[in-house]
This record gives C-alpha cells, structure tokens and sequence, in this order.
C-alpha cells in the first residue's frame, strides 16, 4: 500500500529535486507538465499527497479537481510559490504548505516528510484488512454465537454472523488473527447490520495487550516498517541529497 504523490511543474530542477526527495521517503511520483494530464490522472487514480507549481498553467483547474475528486479531496495539497511572498502565493489559501521558490532542499524534505507520517498514520487508522472466513465467538447474556470474520481495523471489525444482531448490542470478542500468538479480546458495539447476518462492530473496549497486538498485525499486513518508524521518524535529512541534476 504505496502511498501516492501527483506532481504538476514544468519547471525540471523543480521536479528533480521533488522526485529525489519524494522518492527517498518513500513515496510514489506520478510526473504531469500539463494542467490536462493532471485532472485525467486525479480522474483515474487515488492520490495521497499533491505538490503543484503555481507557474503551471491552468493549476487552478487540478485544485478544483483534487477537492472534488472524492478519491484526493482529503490529500494534503502543496503549492510551490514565490521566495519573496510565499504567503501570497497564488491558491496559497487553498494550500496546506507553501514551498517558496526556489525549493530549500531540507525544508522541503522535511515538510514532506511530516504529511507521510500524517498520511500514513491516517492509512493505519482507517484501513480494513480482509481475514477470509475465521471463527469468531460473539458472547452476549451467557451465550456464545459463532460468527466468521470479513475484515479487521483498529477500530472495529466486520463479520458474518448466523443470525441477525442487534443494532446498538454490545457483545464480547475473542479473535484470533493469522500469525498472530496473541488472542484480542474486546467488548464491541453492532454499529451497523443487516437481516442477512452482516454486521459491522466497533471496539468500545480494547485491552492494552489486545491493542498493541492488533496494531502490530495491521501493521505488518499492511507492509510498513515498524510501527515506532512509522509514527515517529526522527532521522535527519540523507547526506547529501543531490539538489542539483547531474549533467548527462
């Protein structure tokens, strides 16, 4: 799961030193010079993160599509605008972070690097990690009902279960996960459900145990570095990062 960045620039030292930095933080770089070929990029692909040059003719237009597009709407938007005046930069209200012109290598490393960890902490967040098929005994008043499980997140779980529930039921969950040694054991909430044995339960109880062990299979499911790495990257800047493209 690869987080995603669009870049629009026509300026090319703009754009190598973007890509280097993008790149060594681990982000993907989708490359547009033309205001077009961004909106048709936003049209057919979810992007995480945006940096758009305010010289780049018709940037008005792909902010207009990043906020509606319903895949971006929430991505964190930078706009490259003038050294002097950043703060007046075209759309610079629009903006999350306004990278003056030209682009400061380390400051810019670093303003990116603070949206990955907001962007990736808001993957983690919110994710839904399909489990196939696994037992999952629901207790409530005494009596144990075994449902199957869809998927799993931080916040909550979905599952089939044999009968219907009751929407609002709280019920008690002990679930165990592929790979996982530890069992998570959770008081829920049926927040959503249907005639048909679909549920969805949201964890109102979790213990710390149970916690740090859910936490670390998403994590891991998901493909991220460890999960300290993840939320609180304190490395320094490479040394050096070129700033300059090399001549061919």
């Amino acid at each position: 799961m690869a987080l995603q960045s669009l870049v629009l620039t026509t300026d090319q030292q703009v754009l190598y030193q973007l890509r280097s930095v993008l790149r060594d933080l681990g982000i993907g770089v989708e490359i547009c010079n033309r205001a077009a070929q961004a909106t048709e990029c936003l049209r057919r692909k979810h992007f995480d993160v945006a940096v758009l040059d305010c010289d780049a003719p018709g940037v008005e237009e792909v902010i207009g599509q990043l906020r509606t597009a319903a895949s971006s709407r929430s991505a964190p938007l930078f706009v490259i605008g003038p050294a002097d005046s950043p703060a007046e930069a075209p759309f610079a209200g629009q903006a999350d972070h306004v990278l003056p012109r030209p682009l400061a290598l380390e400051q810019t490393w670093r303003a990116l690097r603070r949206a990955r960890q907001q962007m990736e902490f808001t993957m983690f967040r919110y994710c839904r990690v399909r489990i196939d098929d696994a037992a999952l005994p629901l207790c409530s008043g005494g009596k144990t009902v075994e449902a199957r499980t869809r998927d799993v997140g931080q916040g909550g779980i979905g599952l089939q279960a044999p009968l219907p529930l009751g929407r609002g039921e709280t019920l008690g969950v002990r679930l165990r996960l592929p790979g996982c040694p530890a069992v998570i054991e959770a008081q829920a909430q049926v927040v959503w459900a249907n005639e048909k044995g679909r549920a969805g339960l949201r964890f109102t109880r979790l213990a710390a145990e149970s916690r740090s062990a859910l936490d670390a299979w998403i994590a891991k499911r998901l493909g991220e570095r460890e999960f300290a790495y993840v939320f609180n990257d304190t490395r320094p800047m490479p040394n050096p990062l070129p700033a300059v493209e090399p001549a061919s």
